[in-house]
C-alpha cells in the first residue's frame, strides 16, 4: 500500500510540476484543481470577482457599490472599475412600512435587471396578491408574449418548502447545463482573465411576513403552540439553505418584508432586533431571515407629494437607506420619487437628488442643472424635456452622473508590507 502511495506522490508530482513550469510548490492546489475539475462545474468552480446588476435607478446604483480592480492584459497595469447595483447571486431585502411602494419598486427592478438579458427568467410569488397583473405587466415594460415566456408569476400554494424546491431547481438546472447560461461579464480578474458567469436568474418573493412552512396550522385553521419560535426558525433555515444556492447559479433572491409595531405594555423599550429598526418596530419570522441577507434597504415615506404641487406628481417621496451591504461600504440614504400610477421615477428621482444637495441654479421656469445654465427648465416641465429632448436628457445625465460617481468607496485595500516574515519567526518563540 505504501508502495503505491508513493508511486502515486510521484506520478502526481511530475504531473503538477509540468501543469506548473517546472515548479512543485502548488502540488496540492494542482492535484485538488485536476480532481474537481472532472466533477463538474458544482466542484470546480472557484470564487470569481462579484458583478453587479444596475437597478434602472441610478441614484440607487450608486448608493450600493464600490470601486473595484481588474487586470488589463493587454498593459499588464490594475485598473479601477465601478461596481454598482445588485449583487450576482446575493438575498436582497427590501423593508418598509404599507403603502410606501416596496412592491412597486422591486417590481420595477426586477424587470430592469432582465431587460439587458433576452433569455433571463423571473420568477415572483405574490402571497400577498398585492400587486393587479395589468400593473405589473406595464412596470416591466415587456411586450405581452415577452412578459408570458420570462416571467412565472404565482399568488397561491406557496410556502417555504415550496419556494426552495423551486430554487433548487433552478440552480440544478443552471449548474449541470453551464454552457446554456454561460456568458462574459466585459470584467476581468486579478490576473487579467476573463470572468464568465451564469446569466442572472430572479426570484422574488411577496412578502416575507406571509410565507410561511408546511405544516404548522391546525386543522382548524388557527396556529399551533409555539408558532411564532417554530416559523422563526423554519425561515432561518430555509435562507440559510437558500444562501448556499444563489451564488453558484448566479440567483438574485429579493425578499419584500414590512415592519410591525411592538404592542410593548412595560415601562422600558425592548431593544431593537437589528441597529437600523426604529424604537417600537419588528421584524416578521425573526431577525435571522434578515440577518443573513446579503443587502438590505430600508424605505421610508418622506414627503407626500399632490398634483398641482412643484413636481405635478401625486404620489411621494420615499428614502431608501442602505442598512447593510456587502458590496458598499455606504450606509446613507437617496431620495426617490414615487408616483402612485406610473411607479418610482429615476429621472425625478435624481432631480430631487440634485435639489435637496443645493445643486440645482436659478429658480422657476429658469432652473438649470449646469452652472453654464444651458438647460433651462422647471419642475413641471422637467419630465416632459427628458422624454422628449435628446439633448436635455443627455445633458442632464452629463451632469448628475459624475456627481452620483462621488458615491462608490474604494473596496481594494492598498498592499502594505506588514514584515509578517519577522512575526512568524521562529525566533520570537524560543526560550
Amino acid at each position: 500500500m505504501i508502495e503505491n502511495f508513493n508511486t502515486n506522490l510521484a506520478a502526481y508530482a511530475k504531473l503538477a510540476a509540468k501543469d506548473s513550469g517546472g515548479q512543485s510548490d502548488g502540488l496540492l492546489t494542482e492535484i485538488f484543481r485536476a480532481k474537481m475539475k472532472k466533477m463538474g462545474m458544482e466542484m470546480y468552480n472557484e470564487a470569481l470577482p462579484d458583478i453587479c446588476y444596475p437597478t434602472g435607478f441610478p441614484s440607487l446604483d450608486y448608493l450600493n457599490s464600490s470601486i473595484a480592480k481588474q487586470k488589463n492584459p493587454e498593459t499588464g497595469l490594475m485598473e479601477d472599475y465601478i461596481n454598482a447595483g445588485l449583487t450576482d447571486g446575493s438575498y436582497v431585502i427590501f423593508v418598509a412600512n404599507t403603502n410606501t411602494g416596496k412592491s412597486t419598486l422591486v417590481n420595477q427592478i426586477i424587470a430592469n435587471i432582465a431587460r439587458k438579458f433576452p433569455d433571463v427568467a423571473i420568477f415572483f410569488d405574490d402571497i400577498e396578491s398585492g400587486m393587479t397583473e395589468a400593473r405589473r405587466f406595464a412596470f416591466t415594460g415587456f411586450t405581452e408574449a415577452e412578459f408570458r415566456r420570462r416571467c412565472i408569476i404565482r399568488n397561491s400554494g406557496v410556502t417555504s418548502e415550496n419556494v426552495y424546491k423551486r430554487v433548487k431547481i433552478i440552480h440544478d438546472e443552471k449548474v449541470n447545463n453551464p454552457q446554456k447560461y454561460l456568458y462574459d461579464t466585459g470584467i476581468r480578474n486579478m490576473y487579467g482573465e476573463p470572468v464568465m458567469k451564469l446569466k442572472p436568474t430572479i426570484y422574488a418573493v411577496d412578502s416575507i411576513a406571509a410565507l410561511m412552512p408546511e405544516g404548522l396550522v391546525d386543522d382548524d385553521g388557527l396556529p399551533g403552540k409555539s408558532y411564532g419560535a417554530q416559523v422563526a426558525s423554519n425561515m432561518a433555515v430555509l435562507f440559510q439553505m437558500i444562501l448556499q444556492l444563489l451564488k453558484d447559479a448566479n440567483i438574485i433572491f429579493i425578499g419584500i418584508n414590512h415592519f410591525t409595531t411592538d404592542l410593548n405594555m412595560g415601562p422600558f423599550t425592548k431593544p431593537a432586533d437589528v441597529p437600523w429598526l426604529k424604537p417600537g418596530e419588528r421584524i416578521p419570522k425573526g431577525k435571522k431571515a434578515t440577518l443573513l441577507a446579503n443587502q438590505v434597504f430600508r424605505m421610508d415615506q418622506k414627503e407626500r407629494l399632490k398634483i398641482d404641487g412643484p413636481l405635478k406628481v401625486n404620489g411621494s417621496v420615499v428614502n431608501v437607506s442602505l442598512v447593510k451591504s456587502r458590496n458598499s461600504g455606504i450606509k446613507t440614504s437617496i431620495p426617490m420619487v414615487y408616483d402612485f400610477s406610473s411607479g418610482f421615477d429615476p429621472w425625478l428621482s435624481m432631480l430631487y437628488y440634485l435639489k435637496t444637495n443645493d445643486m440645482l441654479y436659478g429658480a422657476g421656469t429658469s432652473l438649470s442643472f449646469d452652472p453654464e445654465r444651458t438647460f433651462k427648465f422647471s419642475y413641471g416641465t422637467f419630465r416632459d424635456k427628458i422624454n422628449n429632448d435628446l439633448e436635455f436628457r443627455r445633458g442632464f445625465l452629463s451632469v448628475v452622473i459624475p456627481i452620483l460617481k462621488t458615491m462608490p468607496v474604494n473596496a481594494s485595500m492598498a498592499k502594505q508590507d506588514m514584515h509578517f516574515d519577522d512575526l512568524l519567526s521562529d525566533d520570537i518563540f524560543k526560550l
